[in-house]
């Protein structure tokens, strides 16, 4: 009897239950009414949900009265809602107005901005495209509150990017992750096919990439497809020119001319008199006067990139592709070009509900014809006393180009002209093919808890090409009496194979997300070099004289494995807490193993109760950030060393019982060995949001310790040097972002944002050496303890002297014979003798901060965007016009040539022409040489048109916008050059930066 109402108890409770679930379905719209396809509905607390499919319309079965659903979709606020009696439930989902809930992509995982401990910076699709470059590192120039970005005006060249400053003498390059991969540059890579970048800047955020994270970490997700998305058809293109809008201006023959006869020296006027013989004159004037500059700079040239991109997917699938071109033009009127074909595929697919694949490949093959940079130097320091051809040569002077040559006015071969440069050493050809093919599987064993398995592996596979030809030619002295052949080809196959299992819990008012992984890495590169000399085809050593062909190889391989964790625990959205921990190892090292720990905390004071007053009085968020963080360097040697034995000279000899002196030697062995770089650094942020979510603000103070940095140590008894891992820098400041939106119910809506970032580098120790030096014996840099890296050393000029009685009551002046109208240098110690003991630092290049504005306005479709950015502190040091140290014949910019000290009270700054010739000026490193580095530019003016949907929706487009847009037409410098942005601080053969004028479109059906 018991058995048969126990049966019958149960058979009631499941009709009960069959009869509590039902299946609810709806519609999901945006804000403006449109269908959302795609948008996801999951019951809350479970994995179970759906997606909605091409005309936003979803349906859930087996749902109960109490189960709530929850209606997401990336950029929009999501809903929740309790099913109740309800069957049919249609969901608008408006714009999320702040950005709180806005996915972040974070190492090995994602996280919504809200609960994020570390300053993590997210850039966007359409803000990396707003600007016309090949490189998309170059588009967030003055974006990112502590990101220095120096771009290069050569085709395809990548930009110089630092993160919070420069913390190692041997590499300072951020990691670039793209879609899992590990990369040194992703200059390959088209800006149309990136969804997203992500920045971590410090070291609790980065941690979780350990050995290769000292320098920061760019993580680049792609774009992908959507769920139940119909198919769309994209394309973005646009069509420039290239301008240099901002010329260094050069002194012209007759300011040449009265700066030699001014010298005083007759050898230096004689090159005068021969360019008047050669090719006319009058009055002790050159009839001929080229700009050299002129003649190598083209008036425009184009730059291009057209993209088409093919997304969607159905309920189980998504996919995207793409294949894109670019092309852009030197500015040189020489070959140089740079040519990319980008081609991406990207398919994810669910098997079944709990196991998930995907795939991912990215190709690009790259071709570029390189352009002689020293061409640019040539035009600097060559006299514009002689034109660019002579077709009056013979061809004993001159083949196969009649190219004139300073040679017959009598310049050495230190100085051969400019456009011959540029055009017989301008035939440099490489091409590099990368593919970049990956694959991952995903396993979600459970319906009720969150936990997922993840297995991806990442592969590299890149081959390169490069080609140098010299023909036969002769200017004057300047000859090439063979061709000559130098080929290279490379090869790199890497892989990163991750796996990592992620845990997601709530319960109560806690929240729990863990993560454990492990990672397996291998790089492998070779290379095969062959030269020749008489090649027949220029394309072929084996063309060459065989007793001129010659062969190199080499190549090099690591390993590494890598254990990590992180877990990030929230009590009631107030606490937060991440923990992350990194073990890797490494076959390049003898020290295997290095362990990075980060711990980050949050506190979101605005969810406290004591808090609700201040909301009522705007203040709609507020949370403080700490952090700290140990990151690892790994591209540092693996160890350094040397054998060598002296023979010979007073030191290395002996008296054995006699008096004569018999040779010996010395066998000096040195050897250490190295190990990665460690960086220690400590973050304090504010998060803040105010009036309604349109007025944000961030502020970080940084802290950031670079520990056994490799330098170079001095061997007891002066026997040479040795790299060890023996210095420590410091990199601190503060950063600052505020932005500031609203919109209008007419359709006007408007954004403003500034950044703000202060970057202070300083040495703590180099093994107790008095300091570093760089640079030359006479134009040295020094990295002394508690002063920046890479410092300018020499000395101060306190003026120029104006007359003979002002010499002579100066005991310096005195003693070195000095005339009106040299520089007057300091003297520090006041001993009345300049000597070394005067030198002292003068500045580095190293900014002193870095800052960005961005500014948008829009109506009805159309929108104007402006962004600004600037650098101030920096020293530039102007090594062009330093030349004439051992050069006294070369040609000087106009600046410097219409301000010589002329006569007493004409200028205190500059010293007289003779001057400009005598050692005692020229001779050293002083702060005559030394620029101001500081500039503002704006960066980027963007005018654009989106048609009305109304319109686009009677023609089936799905989006349509155009625009013209201008990049860098216009920087405010103060220096001597094409432009202040001169990485390292030393302006010599920097290529100028191109302003560019566009026009395109972004087309999608």
């Amino acid at each position: 009897m018991f058995k048969k109402l126990l049966f019958v108890f149960l058979f009631l409770c499941q009709i009960a239950v069959a009869q509590d679930t039902k299946i609810v379905s709806g519609v999901v719209h945006d804000g403006q009414g449109y269908e959302l396809p795609g948008a996801t509905i999951i019951i809350k607390g479970t994995l179970r949900g759906t997606t909605t499919n091409l005309d936003g319309e979803y349906k859930i079965e087996g749902v109960n009265s109490t189960d709530t659903l929850v209606f997401s979709y990336l950029g929009l606020q999501s809903q929740e809602i309790i099913i109740g009696n309800q069957t049919t439930i249609n969901v608008v989902l408006k714009d999320d107005v702040n950005d709180l809930n806005e996915v972040v992509v974070i190492g090995y995982g994602t996280s919504k901005s809200k609960d994020l401990t570390s300053p993590i910076v997210t850039i966007h699709s359409d803000e990396i495209t707003s600007m016309n470059t090949s490189s998309a590192m170059d588009a967030i120039q003055g974006k990112v509150a502590g990101v220095t970005v120096i771009t290069n005006g050569a085709p395809g060249a990548g930009p110089s990017v630092r993160i919070r400053g420069i913390g190692s003498i041997q590499n300072s390059n951020p990691l670039y992750v793209v879609d899992g991969m590990f990369l040194n540059d992703i200059n390959f890579l088209s800006p149309n096919d990136i969804e997203s970048m992500s920045i971590l800047k410090d070291a609790s955020a980065a941690a979780i990439y350990g050995v290769r994270a000292a320098n920061g970490v760019v993580l680049i997700t792609t774009k992908s497809g959507g769920r139940n998305q119909k198919m769309h058809l994209t394309y973005d293109g646009y069509y420039g020119v290239q301008s240099v809008t901002q010329r260094l201006k050069m002194s012209n023959s007759e300011q040449y001319a009265n700066f030699m006869k001014a010298s005083g020296d007759p050898d230096l006027y004689g090159y005068v008199e021969a360019a008047i013989s050669r090719y006319g004159g009058s009055n002790g004037i050159p009839s001929v006067s080229t700009d050299w500059y002129d003649e190598l700079i083209r008036s425009s040239a184009p730059i291009q990139n057209h993209s088409l991109g093919l997304t969607g997917g159905n309920e189980k699938s998504s996919y995207a592709f793409s294949l894109g071109y670019f092309g852009q033009d030197g500015i040189m009127n020489a070959t140089g070009d740079y040519k990319r074909i980008n081609f991406r595929t990207k398919i994810d697919y669910d098997v079944t509900e709990k196991i998930k694949l995907g795939f991912n490949l990215l190709m690009s093959n790259i071709n570029r014809l390189t352009d002689d940079n020293d061409a640019w130097f040539q035009a600097f320091i060559n006299t514009p006393m002689y034109p660019v051809y002579d077709y009056s040569q013979s061809d004993e002077e001159s083949y196969p180009i009649k190219f004139a040559n300073p040679h017959n006015l009598g310049y050495n071969t230190y100085y051969t002209n400019p456009v011959s440069k540029a055009y017989y050493r301008g035939d440099n050809k490489s091409k590099v093919t990368r593919l970049m093919p990956s694959i991952y599987i995903e396993i979600s064993p459970f319906n009720k808890a969150d936990v997922v398995f993840r297995s991806a592996m990442n592969m590299e596979y890149k081959y390169g090409a490069d080609r140098y030809y010299i023909p036969e030619y002769k200017v004057g002295n300047s000859i090439q009496e063979i061709n000559s052949l130098s080929k290279r080809t490379n090869w790199n196959y890497n892989y990163v194979w991750d796996n990592t299992a992620t845990w997601n819990n709530n319960w109560d008012s806690h929240s729990l997300k863990s993560m454990v992984g492990f990672s397996m890495r291998e790089e492998n590169y070779r290379w095969l070099k062959g030269t020749a000399q008489g090649v027949q085809n220029k394309d072929y050593i084996n063309s060459g004289d065989a007793s001129t062909t010659r062969a190199y190889d080499g190549g090099t391989r690591f390993r590494g494995m890598s254990a990590f964790a992180r877990f990030s625990y929230d009590y009631d959205h107030k606490y937060l807490l991440a923990v992350t921990m990194r073990a890797d190892g490494s076959s390049k090292y003898q020290e295997k193993w290095g362990f990075f720990p980060s711990v980050g905390t949050g506190w979101v004071l605005s969810e406290e109760g004591f808090f609700k007053g201040l909301k009522s009085s705007k203040v709609d968020y507020f949370k403080l950030r700490a952090s700290w963080g140990m990151l690892g360097n790994d591209r540092v040697p693996a160890n350094d060393g040397f054998a060598s034995v002296t023979t010979g000279g007073l030191d290395q000899s002996g008296i054995f019982g006699g008096t004569n002196l018999i040779p010996g030697m010395i066998n000096n062995t040195a050897f250490s060995i190295l190990e990665w770089e460690v960086v220690y650094e400590t973050n304090v942020g504010i998060d803040a949001k105010f009036l309604d979510y349109r007025l944000n603000f961030e502020a970080d103070y940084y802290s950031r310790d670079t520990k056994n940095m490799v330098i170079n140590t001095t061997l007891p008894m002066g026997n040479g040097y040795l790299l060890q891992n023996a210095g420590s820098v410091r990199n601190s400041g503060i950063e600052l972002i505020i932005n500031w939106s609203d919109e209008f119910e007419s359709g006007f809506n408007y954004s403003i944002g500034a950044n703000l970032t202060t970057i202070k580098n300083k040495v703590l120790d180099i093994a107790g050496q008095p300091y570093l030096q760089t640079g030359s014996q006479e134009f040295p840099q020094r990295s002394i303890v508690g002063h920046p890296l890479f410092s300018f050393y020499g000395w101060e000029v306190e003026g120029v002297y104006q007359n003979q009685t002002e010499i002579d009551a100066d005991p310096i002046a005195v003693a070195n014979g000095l005339k009106p109208g040299d520089l007057k240098f300091a003297d520090l110690n006041d001993d009345g003798v300049l000597d070394d003991s005067d030198r002292t630092l003068l500045g580095d290049p190293n900014p002193d901060f870095t800052y960005g504005l961005n500014i948008s306005l829009g109506y009805k479709g159309f929108n104007l965007a402006a962004s600004f950015q600037g650098v101030s502190g920096a020293t530039i040091f102007n090594r062009k016009r330093a030349d004439i140290n051992k050069h006294p014949a070369n040609n000087m910019d106009a600046n410097l040539a219409d301000n010589v000290w002329t006569g007493e009270g004409s200028t205190n700054s500059y010293p007289s022409a003779e001057g400009m010739f005598n050692t005692w000026n020229n001779g050293r490193l002083s702060d005559f040489y030394l620029e101001d580095g500081s500039y503002f530019r704006i960066q980027n003016i963007r005018l654009s048109y989106d048609l009305p949907e109304s319109f686009l929706n009677k023609i089936g487009i799905r989006s349509t916008q155009f625009f013209v847009n201008t990049d860098r037409p216009y920087t405010f410098f103060s220096s001597n050059g094409f432009t202040p942005e001169v990485p390292g601080g030393i302006d010599q053969t920097v290529y100028p930066l191109p302003s560019v004028f566009s026009f395109g479109a972004h087309i999608t059906f």
